[in-house]
């Protein structure tokens, strides 16, 4: 996906200036996860309380569109996925790739 829209590349800068969400992105590089799992996982990586607090990360994730939320039959939960495991940025065109 390449963007050049300023709306997209401020939001991505969202993300990435969160903690919460930088562990997200970094534990679901490695495998898919429900939110629960996820709680159970960063809690004594961060300072979150609640179980709602990495719902509303993966809901700003989901909207920068770095993430595919999805029901996985064998769990019978509703998993996320990275959809993309890097980025670029080209400055001079202001312009954000990801893949």
């Amino acid at each position: 996906m390449v963007s050049s829209d300023y709306d997209d590349i401020l939001l991505l800068g969202k993300v990435l200036n969160s903690k919460t969400c930088l562990l997200i992105l970094q534990y679901l590089a490695g495998k898919d996860a429900s939110n629960q799992e996820l709680y159970e996982k960063l809690k004594n990586k961060t300072k979150i309380s609640y179980r709602s607090s990495i719902f509303e990360a993966l809901k700003r994730i989901k909207k920068a569109g770095l993430v595919e939320k999805y029901y996985d039959d064998n769990s019978n939960q509703i998993k996320y996925k990275l959809k993309y495991k890097t980025f670029s940025f080209d400055f001079g065109k202001l312009e954000l790739e990801m893949k």
